[in-house]
């Protein structure tokens, strides 16, 4: 073993050693599960049918199946909570129900018994089946699929069999419904309803477009035909009748599935919270009471241990882009805010050394020169390094970011990508650009040159899948083509593809490993994919030999070939967390503590080191020697703030440098990843921990994990049990603070990762409230957020939801919601001058700066609205939800879904919502303190002042306990003890 040698940076110790290092911390002691019984008599957004042989209710509340007697009473739940059902109906004699299910992970139509016992999958294959309709004779479900290219409608035997297709348009058409006599089918087309007649084909449109939009069409026994209609006023039912549309029943809440037709005069649906049942003829309407139980089972656990004091060395197992170089002997990776390049089995040596964000190595084919990304000059641009002389040249100067950049063979051009997601190509000599492919709202991944620099290979979203993209530079031409059948790249950044210096493959990780595809000069393949690799693994990049690969395999590098048989690459090395010398006092003219409503007036805080020694009467004849005076007199001191939604990776190459001083000079002085590029993660939470990057804590995850179709750049597909194996072992191995599971994950691979993520110390969250709040999920992502269902607002909340079994769900299964205000943007318009504040001039880019201020426009009435963008009645509705959950005792704490919103400044704008539209301050104040803390697990540490605490402190302006806008007047911010002004935060970009 070598003699460490080490560096000091910002107050961190970095220490290099080829020793082998622990890759975990003590973990938690097994969970202990307490069941909880929550019984509700309302539900939001409930599904409802009904069976012909006895009336028997059926309906799907909250993704659970439940029957209750005709006239009420208590419910029975069926099949389980992992059948993950959708839009339910009876077959005609009353034997079987049909749902659209995501039980296996595809939406399949799956029968189910009428007691619940017994289900099968009816459809199968890598598409998605929705929307099951019966044939009145049983013998048939209509349903839409996807399975042609398009959406259309399409029916299967019950027998089983091959689906025939019923609809050929080009347009997408969907809610099926057959008519009484069998020869035709009505469809929603855009927003118009349209019938088919299965024999001829001919398509005649019933309902036209009109106000509002159409949905969910349900044909009567005698010709008539229900729908739903949606416009500003809320939902209502409507019924066509030979040409002629009436809306039947007063309810404007009615839940977005087809009202079910019990007689041809009786309709039963959802609406209001209750089991509605009108008559169509008088229009009188009733409601069916039911009792529906819940059996939750919620997870006891220990936090993980977090040593946020130890001087102990610690592993660095946050290694980014690592490329090994032509000859096979080096590899160049980011690593604790610098770049490093280390002999193979040697001692890593930094090629750069500041404080600017440096990313994307890349070497020169003739590993000569490395080209990478910087802020060293303000904003990222490309710059090269002459490896022989140790000279940096300065490539790109665009008013922007630059970042991925890509050699040509030949040495004359790089491949790069931007801040607005574009592919481009810059002449080395003379600076030429030169736009390859247009931005567009999807993230790419890192471009790749092929042997002959005449193609581009990229990984892009198309269909749903990470696939690959190659496009020919002389033409523009480009094509998009499968690593696999029905294969994904594993995520969008450094996992490929990689053309070999001789062309003949693209390398990439796909289902957690890596493959090599054979392809022709052009990337076209020419066989299939072959898997070489069976542990996680991740960045590979190709030696000279075009033989030789190197990954990353949860945050260690190993070597293989393109015939399998890896070895590790024993390169490791630590760092000290960073140890402030601090002695502080700090007079503060009030204190709000985090756990009192009122503050304390005129106390001393004394800080040693990273933590609270005292909080104490102030005294004005405190000696003075060895000890730095801060005078807070005319301020408040408050706890740091905390956003528990955010993904700081997704745009950590854009902002650079700036992102982490941003959020502390707002006072925030925590954030929560709910996904995030993994490897890019674990360095942003060693770097700050090390201080080698200024910015708030840090904790984070990984890629949420997603099931086999999937949109995000930071979400990672999941497609069989042995890839769940690898993505656990790098929830492991990379110490994850959360594991995100998203909107397609299946439900019973969700209730196994919370199970393991539980042992080991962390949370889990997702979108959904159930099964996940029955299955240990520990939080709930936004109020109401994007879902794998086809309606807005998921189940959570409808136009005059949430209703008693999201309320009590929320609360008695103790599951905190995130808020994720995006409309509480409008609040720009009663405080503007926001656009202008230093920080954001300072701090933010040309981008965001524009951004901003249409934000402005919009709530000020002057501009367009972005589609994230909300109105005042959509805020007011929102803090009304959140009032609601925090009456019936949920907990609700403050995230923002930055950058998606905008960074810093939205969380200001979630407090200040919440506080104007009548949430009392204390409660604002400790949804973005003491209850993230305590979510985190990290209760003992953050989240109040108190003596033992950690010393991460905001001091303003203003009294927040009275005025929660006063929480953006940052005099001072302290993190881990080291205090710093808005203007040492902005110093370097002022």
């Amino acid at each position: 073993m070598t003699s460490p040698t080490f560096r000091r940076v910002g107050g961190a110790a970095l220490a290099f050693t080829l020793a082998v290092l622990p890759t975990s911390t003590a973990r938690a002691s097994q969970p202990e599960p307490v069941s909880v019984d929550v019984t509700v008599t309302e539900g939001t957004n409930l599904a409802v049918a009904t069976s012909p042989r006895d009336g028997t209710i059926l309906f799907d509340l909250q993704g659970q199946l439940f029957t209750v007697p005709r006239d009420g009473g208590t419910a029975t739940a069926i099949g389980g909570t992992n059948l993950d059902p959708y839009w339910p109906s009876f077959s005609p004699d009353g034997k079987l129900i049909a749902v659209q299910s995501l039980a296996d992970g595809m939406f399949r139509i799956r029968l189910v018994t009428a007691d619940g016992r017994s289900s099968w999958p009816l459809t199968r294959g890598e598409h998605d089946d929705t929307y099951p309709a019966w044939s009145p004779d049983g013998t048939k479900i209509a349903f839409s699929s996807d399975r042609a290219g398009g959406e259309d409608i399409w029916s299967v035997d019950v027998r089983g069999g091959e689906p025939r297709r019923i609809t050929t348009a080009t347009t997408a058409e969907n809610q099926p419904t057959w008519s009484a006599d069998g020869r035709s089918i009505a469809y929603v087309q855009g927003n118009t309803i349209e019938s088919i007649d299965v024999a001829t084909g001919v398509v005649t449109t019933l309902v036209p477009a009109g106000q509002g939009t159409v949905a969910a069409p349900s044909w009567s026994p005698d010709g008539k035909l229900s729908f739903l209609r949606t416009g500003q006023g809320g939902r209502t039912v409507q019924v066509w009748q030979a040409g002629v549309v009436r809306q039947v029943g007063a309810y404007t809440d009615v839940f977005p599935f087809p009202a079910r037709w019990s007689s041809p005069t009786e309709l039963v649906y959802g609406a209001n919270g209750a089991i509605v049942v009108t008559d169509v003829v008088s229009g009188s309407s009733t409601t069916v009471p039911f009792r529906a139980t819940f059996t939750l089972h919620r997870d006891r656990y220990q936090p993980k241990a977090r040593d946020f004091d130890t001087e102990r060395p610690q592993p660095v197992r946050g290694i980014v882009g690592p490329a090994l170089s032509p000859d096979g002997r080096s590899v160049v990776f980011k690593a604790l805010n610098d770049l490093w390049v280390a002999p193979v089995g040697g001692t890593p040596k930094q090629i750069t050394s500041d404080a600017a964000y440096e990313i994307d190595p890349a070497w020169s084919r003739d590993g000569k020169q490395i080209a990478y990304a910087s802020d060293k000059a303000g904003t990222e641009d490309l710059y090269v390094l002459d490896v022989a002389t140790n000279q940096h040249r300065r490539i790109t100067s665009l008013d922007g970011a630059e970042f991925a950049p890509a050699w040509s063979p030949d040495g004359r051009t790089l491949a790069f990508q931007d801040h607005a997601n574009q592919t481009l190509t810059v002449d080395i000599a003379s600076g030429a650009v030169t736009t390859v492919l247009p931005g567009s709202f999807s993230v790419p991944g890192k471009p790749s040159w092929s042997a002959d620099g005449k193609v581009l290979a990229l990984t892009v979203n198309s269909a749903e899948r990470n696939q690959i993209q190659l496009v020919t530079l002389a033409t523009g031409a480009s094509k998009v083509v499968e690593p696999a059948p029905f294969g994904s790249v594993s995520t969008r950044g450094d996992d490929g593809p990689v053309f070999s210096p001789d062309g003949r493959w693209l390398a990439f990780s796909m289902d957690g490993v890596l493959w090599v595809l054979p392809v022709a000069p052009d990337g076209t393949p020419t066989g299939r994919a072959r898997r070489i690799t069976t542990e996680a693994s991740d960045a590979p990049s190709w030696a000279g030999d075009s033989r030789t690969l190197l990954y990353l395999r949860n945050g260690a590098l190993r070597t293989t070939t393109v015939d399998g048989g890896g070895k590790d690459v024993p390169l490791r090395f630590t760092y000290r967390q960073e140890h402030p010398d601090t002695r502080l006092v700090i007079h503060a003219g009030q204190l709000w503590d985090g756990r009192d409503p009122r503050p304390r007036t005129n106390v001393d805080i004394l800080v040693v080191g990273n933590r609270i020694q005292r909080v104490e009467p102030h005294r004005p004849d405190r000696p003075r020697d060895g000890w730095t005076f801060l005078d807070a007199s005319g301020s408040t001191v408050t706890p740091g703030l905390v956003d528990v939604h955010n993904h700081q990776q997704m745009r950590s190459k854009t902002f650079g440098d700036r992102q982490g001083r941003l959020l502390l000079s707002y006072g925030i002085t925590a954030t929560r990843s709910t996904g995030d590029a993994v490897y890019r993660a674990v360095e942003d939470r060693e770097s700050l921990a090390a201080g080698t990057r200024v910015g708030p804590r840090y904790f984070m995850t990984g890629e949420m994990l997603e099931g086999t179709r999937l949109t995000w750049e930071f979400a990672r597909p999941v497609r069989d049990e042995r890839q769940l194996a690898l993505e656990l072992s790098r929830v492991r191995d990379l110490d994850y603070d959360l594991v995100k599971t998203y909107e397609r994950f299946r439900v019973d691979w969700q209730a196994r990762v919370t199970t393991q993520a539980h042992r080991q110390g962390i949370g889990t969250t997702s979108h959904y409230l159930y099964p996940a709040v029955a299955n240990g999920v520990d939080s709930k992502e936004h109020l109401f957020g994007p879902s794998k269902w086809g309606f807005g607002f998921a189940r959570e909340a409808s136009f005059g939801g949430p209703y008693d079994d999201v309320l009590q769900l929320a609360a008695r299964g103790r599951m905190p919601f995130s808020t994720t205000l995006f409309s509480a943007s409008t609040l720009l318009a009663d405080d503007p001058g926001i656009v202008d504040d230093p920080r954001v001039r300072a701090l933010f880019t040309t981008q965001d700066k524009q951004a901003l201020h249409a934000k402005l426009l919009c709530a000020q009435g002057l501009g367009p609205c972005g589609f994230l963008d909300g109105t005042p009645a959509q805020a007011r509705r929102d803090i009304d939800v959140i009032k609601r959950l925090l009456a019936a005792g949920a907990v609700v704490v403050a995230g923002t879904d930055a950058p998606l919103d905008t960074t810093a400044v939205s969380l200001h704008l979630n407090l200040r919502s919440m506080a104007k539209y009548g949430v009392p301050p204390f409660q604002v104040l400790q949804s973005a303190t003491l209850l993230p803390a305590r979510q985190l697990g990290v209760e003992k540490d953050l989240g109040t002042v108190e003596p033992g605490k950690l010393a991460d402190l905001l001091i303003v302006t203003g009294d927040p306990t009275h005025d929660i806008s006063a929480l953006a007047n940052v005099q001072w911010v302290v993190k881990n003890g080291t205090p710093r002004t808005v203007d040492d935060l902005i110093g370097p970009f002022h």
